[in-house]
């Protein structure tokens, strides 16, 4: 049987001019998503030929729409994609899921308010306005109202009353950056989960709900009050906010390597440990 030729092809049919075309991102930049990562190798063929699918289009797309809509460096659309397949997780790896989310279901349940959301809303002093933007986030969006919802209303009511309102130019919509922060930091942390994690028993599950998410929520507290602190030392002395940014970044240590003898050093290691003086 002939072998088809590979501008024949179903599964990639498109040279990378065409997915320039197509897209409005120059072969430049494509090929610069590749090397970072942000989009798969194209399909080579027998002449060494790169050929593109309609996935590639479709991230190609989907990348344009983070960056205009959103706002998105490539990094934080990098940890997006990264997280992004659920199926990559192992067998073990899904039955810690399982045990989350029953220690959730029993410990740690969104528990719903008598009463919907709009009458929840009403009782707190928001306006319909006010009403219809928090549900535009997610929030009371099904029309029930939970302890989530709640606390989440009752921040924003703190911040318009501090005097960021509506006459201001603000509004509960603005605390959509704050999901996609939520969703990028969420899919980086699944993303570690999936590469770093094999086995993990029930209690260790409920240790992640437990432990590591609230000392989690608690580090991007203490990060973002100092971020804010070194954007205003900064700007106090006259530097931009690149140099603001860079004195709250960590100094990232190289991984040691690993040696086949580590284990003997670590044992001669102990037993120095505990010799007698």
């Amino acid at each position: 049987m002939p072998r088809k030729k590979a501008s024949e092809r179903t599964d990639a049919p498109y040279r990378i001019k065409a997915v320039a075309a197509l897209t409005g991102v120059s072969r430049e930049t494509i090929r610069y998503y590749i090397n970072e990562g942000l989009l798969p190798p194209p399909v080579k063929s027998a002449r060494n030929m790169g050929w593109y699918t309609d996935r590639h289009v479709e991230l190609l797309r989907l990348i344009q729409k983070l960056q205009a809509e959103r706002f998105l460096p490539l990094k934080a659309i990098k940890a997006v994609f990264e997280g992004a397949d659920e199926a990559d997780f192992s067998v073990p790896q899904q039955r810690a899921f399982d045990e989350m989310r029953r220690h959730i279901a029993t410990e740690h349940r969104d528990l719903p308010l008598a009463g919907s959301f709009d009458a929840l809303a009403a009782r707190m002093g928001l306006s319909a306005w006010e009403t219809g933007e928090l549900k535009r986030c997610g929030i009371g969006a099904n029309g029930e109202a939970t302890l989530s919802d709640l606390e989440i209303s009752r921040q924003w009511i703190a911040i318009r009353d501090a005097g960021f309102n509506l006459e201001r130019g603000f509004s509960p919509a603005d605390l959509m950056y704050f999901q996609d922060v939520v969703e990028i930091a969420f899919r980086t942390e699944l993303s570690l989960f999936r590469r770093r994690v094999g086995e993990i028993d029930e209690r260790d599950s409920a240790k992640v709900i437990d432990v590591v998410i609230p000392a989690l929520n608690r580090i991007f507290e203490v990060l973002h009050q100092r971020r804010v602190a070194a954007f205003l030392e900064a700007r106090a002395s006259g530097q931009t906010m690149d140099a603001a940014a860079a004195s709250t970044e960590p100094v990232r240590s190289p991984k040691p390597a690993a040696h086949a003898d580590s284990g003997r050093a670590s044992r001669k290691s102990r037993v120095r440990t505990t010799a007698p003086s």
